[in-house]
């Protein structure tokens, strides 16, 4: 061999050597992605849930992610990191479909019972801004308060379907007892205010309470988004309106600033609405 054979023959292994090193780190990532691929996919308590579920899409994905672990072995066999690094991926992703359409009994239960304990408290809190405007009695209250308990029973039983039901219809009666209980806060011009402040001061007590009401609304009749955007629109409204209704009642303007507060509570009003929570009707409408 001359000098010059030499030279590239030392080159070439010098090249091989670093290609070796750089590629070392990355089969061992291939390796391990395989490695626990492999031992997802033989997991013998999702292969028997999923193949006795008896859904088509999951067994599907279930022969699909095998498919592709196959070739990510024999991939990384034959030196192709790229491809067996792809491959074992798609392994991973169908075996992730599979399981996500077969979910464990143990996983539902603790999502339902999530579900059910987040919805309860929200309803819970309905019920206690209903209780403070309407007072403890009157029997629509005492019937809300009867369909809570049936579901927090179920629920007891882990019967979490048929307490979802339960607490739906007990949020239904809250919602349409606080609807009639803000109703119930017009204010009665039969025995009209002494003076224009406190006609100002019953106003805004009414224009808080649809305030304090909007983001219930929100939260549990789950508007449309382009309806969550009138709701958010008219409550921006209401409030510039609101402050400048107080910043008039304070520079002396009672009756104009009870105009402007007025105004600001039928815009609450439109908010509710839009929300998707009836609401009694106001004489005139903002502008």
């Amino acid at each position: 061999m001359n000098e010059r054979a030499a030279l590239v023959a030392a080159l070439a292994a010098v090249v091989a050597a670093q290609a070796l090193a750089h590629d070392e780190p990355q089969r061992a990532q291939v390796e391990q992605k395989i490695r626990l691929t492999a031992r997802l996919l033989s997991d013998q308590a999702t292969a028997q849930r999923i193949g006795a579920s008896g859904q088509v899409q999951a067994l599907a994905h279930l022969d699909e992610g095998r498919v592709h672990q196959s070739l990510a072995e024999d991939l990384l066999a034959r030196g192709d990191l790229a491809g067996a690094r792809q491959a074992a991926d798609e392994a991973l992703r169908h075996l992730g479909l599979a399981r996500r359409l077969v979910p464990d009994a143990p996983a539902r239960q603790a999502a339902a019972r999530a579900r059910h304990e987040q919805q309860l408290a929200s309803v819970e809190r309905l019920l206690e801004s209903w209780r403070t405007r309407a007072g403890p009695d009157g029997i629509e209250l005492v019937d809300a308060i009867g369909v809570l308990a049936q579901a927090r029973a179920l629920a007891q039983e882990q019967r979490y379907d048929e307490a979802q039901a339960r607490l739906a219809q007990a949020e239904r009666l809250v919602l349409a007892g606080l609807s009639r209980a803000l109703g119930a806060t017009t204010l009665d011009y039969t025995l009209r205010p002494a003076t224009p402040a406190e006609a100002f001061q019953q106003e805004l007590a009414r224009q808080r309470g649809f305030a304090e009401l909007v983001p219930l609304a929100v939260r549990d009749l789950r508007p449309r988004p382009e309806a969550l955007a009138l709701v958010e629109r008219y409550s921006e409204t209401s409030q510039t309106l609101r402050a400048q209704a107080q910043q008039r009642f304070e520079q002396g303007a009672a009756a104009e600033a009870l105009e402007q507060l007025r105004s600001a509570t039928l815009y609450l009003q439109r908010a509710l609405q839009a929300a998707g929570l009836v609401v009694p009707p106001s004489t005139g409408s903002p502008p």
